[in-house]
């Protein structure tokens, strides 16, 4: 996989920054992503209610899809100072399009911003680095486009059905998926808009 270079919007000072989109290493994962991500100092003392991605394990996450294991890349965005601003799993083998059947995608999951980036979080109730779930959305469609597939499946969290949709995404007639607790909603990114996230 090679990177890419995308910007985020630095709230605090409404300036564009230079951010990568790069392999997740185990390292990364490890340091940056299960201890710094959650430890940062502009968080709350307590989640109420708890995130349902605080306790991830990036290091050792897989895709399964109709239960059985697909092949996956794990990316991170990642600003000049090191710091992970956001990650996400997506499939390296294609599953079949839903909306489209003679069609195939490929699938994402653990779309994930930094707790720092999510007012509700912060301290001070502010935002901090904008569009990291955005850019990995365009990443995951040029990915998908260069392997030859046509679009974008996953599984969207309930509070974050709304921001999916507003990215094109659609919802799809499948059961939802309970697990853990979360029901979690079939959506796809229809064949022919997998380069028009906005």
């Amino acid at each position: 996989m090679r990177s890419t270079i995308t910007t985020l919007l630095f709230a605090p000072t409404k300036q564009l920054v230079v951010a990568e989109v790069v392999p997740l290493t185990v390292m990364m994962a490890e340091d940056r992503m299960h201890r710094d991500c959650w430890t940062d100092e502009s968080l709350l003392d307590e989640f109420r209610p708890e995130p349902i991605d605080r306790h991830w394990l990036w290091s050792n996450a897989e895709i399964t899809y109709e239960d059985r294991l697909v092949g996956s890349e794990k990316v991170a965005i990642v600003t000049g100072d090191g710091a992970v601003q956001g990650a996400m799993l997506i499939s390296t083998e294609p599953v079949p399009s839903i909306l489209s059947p003679d069609s195939s995608a490929l699938f994402v999951e653990l779309l994930f911003t930094a707790p720092r980036n999510r007012p509700v979080l912060r301290r001070d109730g502010r935002d901090y680095f904008k569009g990291v779930g955005t850019a990995l959305l365009e990443w995951a469609s040029w990915r998908c486009r260069e392997a030859g597939h046509d679009g974008l499946i996953l599984h969207g969290s309930p509070e974050y059905l709304d921001w999916y949709e507003k990215r094109g995404l659609k919802r799809l007639p499948a059961n939802p998926i309970l697990y853990e607790g979360v029901i979690y909603t079939p959506m796809e990114l229809p064949v022919g808009t997998s380069g028009s996230i906005s």
